[in-house]
């Protein structure tokens, strides 16, 4: 076989493996049942860790290797300069990879993500380390995130922010099943909340490419979403002209991390604000008016995007 050849052949074992992990949800199980490769690409979602590592290492030839991540023991796939892993939708060499939730590269630490507006250590080589990263109970990925359910909740992530919302079994039904992608077995036995629960939207931010502590004035960032025309603080709380004449009081609440803004009087987009300085990191996390539905077609963009614009504004 010839050079280009050759490599052509690797590269599309590389992307089929690739394309197993973006196209399959993967359940949080510690054992592999020792399924057929044909009944759990039948199945539509993977059992485990263990599992998705063992078809794609068959399907790909793949060597496998024990490696740390999302809080646990977690195996990491090689071949040659590459490196695949369960939950990870792309295959990282020397260079920056884009994946659909963020961007991933590989140093001497393991591989790092990018995701939310900052990046963290993602999968670590390293056994004698704690393992980076926190489990999930289900974990998939759409055309431009990830999506993953821990203890009730539905995070969608990108490279930009994160929504959080109640994992509601008829919207993970409708995401999962009703789009005829998997089984309807992937959701059984899953904790779920039926119930309204609160929408948060979070982006962060590196502290060092924060000039000076502007993001401890609350009233500063209120001055500066673009729907407010302007803030002033009277004691413990900050009085809001809201762009259309109404008014919106808040009560402040400073600590040493940073701030929260709680929404008293009047009608707003946020009923909670929270700034936060933590792990040489600034974060801005806002709950949503009840009356606001996060999921609705673009809407999770636009509030990640002003909250970014704001965090910018801040620092």
């Amino acid at each position: 076989m010839r050079g280009n050849d050759l490599q052509s052949a690797v590269d599309l074992r590389i992307d089929r493996a690739v394309a197993l992990v973006r196209g399959r949800p993967l359940r949080w199980f510690h054992r592999d049942g020792g399924a057929a490769d044909e009944s759990v690409l039948a199945r539509g979602w993977f059992r485990g860790a263990d599992e998705c590592a063992r078809v794609l290492a068959s399907r790909a030839r793949l060597e496998t290797r024990e490696g740390r991540g999302f809080g646990a023991r977690w195996p990491i796939l090689k071949f040659g300069a590459w490196t695949l892993a369960p939950a990870m939708p792309v295959a990282v060499s020397e260079e920056t990879a884009v994946g659909v939730d963020g961007e991933y590269r590989s140093d001497s630490t393991g591989v790092r993500r990018e995701a939310g507006g900052v990046e963290d250590l993602f999968l670590s080589p390293d056994l004698s380390r704690p393992a980076p990263g926190a489990p999930f109970d289900l974990l998939w990925f759409g055309d431009f995130e990830r999506f993953a359910v821990s203890d009730g909740t539905l995070e969608i992530e990108d490279l930009f922010g994160v929504l959080r919302v109640p994992a509601n079994p008829r919207l993970l039904d409708r995401l999962l099943v009703r789009s005829g992608r998997v089984e309807d077995g992937v959701l059984v036995d899953l904790q779920m909340i039926d119930r309204p629960g609160p929408q948060t939207v979070e982006v962060r931010r590196p502290e060092d490419l924060s000039p000076d502590d502007r993001w401890r004035d609350a009233s500063i960032f209120l001055k500066a979403r673009a729907d407010i025309e302007s803030a002033k603080a009277r004691g413990e709380t900050i009085e809001a002209q809201v762009v259309g004449g109404a008014t919106a009081i808040f009560g402040c609440d400073e600590s040493v991390d940073g701030w929260v803004l709680t929404l008293r009087e009047g009608n707003y987009v946020f009923s909670e604000i929270r700034a936060a300085h933590r792990a040489k990191t600034l974060s801005l996390c806002a709950t949503l008016d009840r009356g606001i539905d996060a999921l609705t077609p673009g809407m999770r963009g636009r509030l990640i995007f002003d909250l970014r614009t704001d965090l910018v504004t801040l620092g």
